[in-house]
């Protein structure tokens, strides 16, 4: 089994050779590397004027004095490499009066091959920069190398590298094929998802995955299918997708009470009037949780979409 899942980075070419030995401004000022903005609270700037050939939104790349200008006003870092042009992320304010930005998880499922994987490897960068501001080992600062991809400490020289934190996200069906949709506490109302957690130090994806839908909802389930991964930078996660069946035939979801505020099982049927009636929304359409209730339900959800879903 296979999932379309619009943010992935195959399409980009690390160079990891590139970022080691030339410095992103450089490039920027000689014109070499196509240069795009972010901003640390996962928006991207989208150019207000062309469009791909499907008209899709994409990504707005700036050159000569305005890519410069950008360059020493933010933190500029080495992406990759996409269709044989090096390309540079700044991280710049949003105050500023650069043009249109939208959020990664409002179109992120929109933009093409190159431009999803650019704002992915962008953002990701940007968020482990914006909280990676002192070394964990003697409380100092920390300075960017090689191209924004680690940080050295000033003082003891330590050297830190980006992470990403293992999460497990699973589809849990029961005997009668119906999906199992919850509710968390800290989520608006009437947002749902399927289960997800973090996996504990020790702990292998599989387990995480029957331990957290037991924690959170009360239900058994038999051996996970792993399906996919997929590189989720709000959180830093990495997201590994299974699919699940409930050991019992129809058993009743009981939540937490802590995370999950409410939990149920929903038909094919039972969903699309939730959706079309307004009672629920749905994960947007960027995410691996969207991709899986999407392969489950046959095609596209029918509406409660609007981006802003979690996982």
């Amino acid at each position: 089994m296979s999932l379309d899942l619009p943010l992935v980075r195959g399409h980009v070419d690390a160079a990891v050779a590139l970022r080691e030995s030339v410095a992103p401004v450089a490039l920027v000022r000689a014109g070499e590397a196509d240069v795009i903005l972010v901003d640390g609270a996962g928006f991207v700037l989208l150019d207000e004027v062309e469009a791909s050939p499907s008209g899709a939104p994409v990504l707005r790349r700036l050159s000569g004095d305005e890519a410069v200008r950008a360059a020493e006003g933010g933190t500029a870092s080495f992406i990759g490499v996409a269709q044989g042009r090096s390309v540079v992320a700044i991280e710049v304010s949003r105050d500023e009066a650069w043009g249109r930005w939208e959020h990664l998880r409002a179109v992120g499922w929109q933009l093409d091959g190159d431009d999803a994987a650019l704002a992915l490897t962008a953002l990701a960068l940007a968020g482990w920069h914006a909280n990676y501001r002192f070394c964990p080992r003697c409380g100092a600062p920390v300075q960017l190398v090689s191209g924004g991809w680690a940080a050295r400490c000033e003082a003891c020289d330590r050297l830190e590298y980006p992470r990403q934190d293992p999460a497990i996200i699973v589809l849990v069906e029961d005997h009668d094929g119906r999906v199992l949709l919850a509710h968390n506490a800290l989520w608006r109302p009437g947002f749902v998802s399927i289960i997800a957690g973090y996996v504990e130090a020790g702990e292998s994806p599989d387990i995480t995955v029957a331990r957290e839908v037991a924690e959170e909802v009360g239900v058994d389930i038999e051996t996970p299918t792993y399906v996919a991964t997929q590189p989720w930078p709000f959180g830093r996660s990495q997201m590994m997708g299974y699919r699940a069946r409930t050991a019992l035939p129809r058993p009743t979801p009981q939540a937490d009470g802590v995370e999950i505020e409410w939990a149920r099982f929903y038909s094919r049927d039972e969903l699309t009037r939730a959706l079309d009636n307004g009672e629920i929304s749905a994960p947007g359409r960027a995410s691996i949780a969207y991709a899986l209730l999407r392969e489950w339900y046959g095609e596209e959800l029918p509406s409660g979409l609007d981006g802003e879903g979690r996982n």
